[in-house]
């Protein structure tokens, strides 16, 4: 599913357009000519159906030469070691401070078990441990062919969470994973890995950004005056109060 001239839509589960396995976050395609990468890679299921429907989008997978983590959580990362051995050489890329946990298949560390426990996984789901090549930090650029991701901290919603900045032809674009969605909404967890107080910081840091289009892990897409919806949660904690939850506890 072609979102712009550089993005591509390749996976999206149960929370989205069920384009592959329903355990799926969505999986964006970066188009940088020479080269490709993904941000994020779904729970490991739905692997094969993303490289299917980037050829089905008139792209070549052996171009993949990036594979870009906005955080560990199964649905994101739980796929990184298989669709790698589907797609050869390539670079990992995820936040320094989850760089060991992913490198072991830490499940704690994930808050997978919790997850299993909750009924959101199987319980014979596993995290496959896989290398990561390259750890990120604030600040830090990755370069895709001829375009230039620019990594943000963005933690809270996990530890290690990043999110990513693509500029391109007046156009910048988040990739959110799932520190802020569509409406203002958030996503805090009971779980290991989850800390208001990051949360709070990361959304005032993304304040500032004036994104164009707002591309989250999950759930509906914002293509046109992306930064309101990072604005509406921020007008929420002047108030000193939380964002409104992306999912119903009942």
């Amino acid at each position: 599913m072609k979102l712009s001239e550089r993005v591509h839509l390749v996976g999206s589960g149960s929370n989205g357009f069920d384009l592959t396995d329903a355990y799926d976050c969505h999986v964006y395609l970066i188009n940088g000519g020479d080269e490709l990468a993904l941000i994020d890679v779904g729970a490991g299921m739905g692997a094969e159906a993303i490289l299917a429907n980037v050829r089905k989008d008139g792209l070549d997978p052996k171009r993949i030469k990036h594979v870009v983590l906005t955080h560990g959580h199964g649905d994101h990362a739980g796929g990184t070691a298989r669709v790698r051995r589907l797609l050869g050489e390539t670079t990992v890329y995820a936040s320094g401070v989850i760089a060991d946990v992913l490198r072991t298949g830490d499940e704690q560390a994930v808050s997978l078990d919790l997850a299993k426990l909750a009924g959101i996984y199987p319980m014979d789901y596993r995290l496959e441990a896989f290398e990561v090549d390259q750890e990120l930090e604030e600040g830090a650029t990755i370069d895709v062919g001829d375009v230039r991701l620019h990594v943000y901290d963005t933690p809270g919603h996990s530890d290690g969470h990043v999110s990513l900045l693509l500029e391109d032809g007046g156009e910048r674009m988040l990739f959110a994973g799932d520190v802020i969605f569509f409406g203002g909404k958030i996503l805090l967890q009971a779980i290991h890995d989850c800390r208001l107080d990051a949360q709070i910081r990361s959304l005032r840091k993304l304040r500032e950004l004036a994104i164009t289009a707002l591309f989250p892990g999950h759930l509906t897409l914002s293509f046109k005056d992306g930064q309101r919806h990072i604005e509406r949660a921020n007008q929420v904690l002047d108030r000193l109060l939380i964002p409104e939850q992306m999912v119903s506890a009942w």
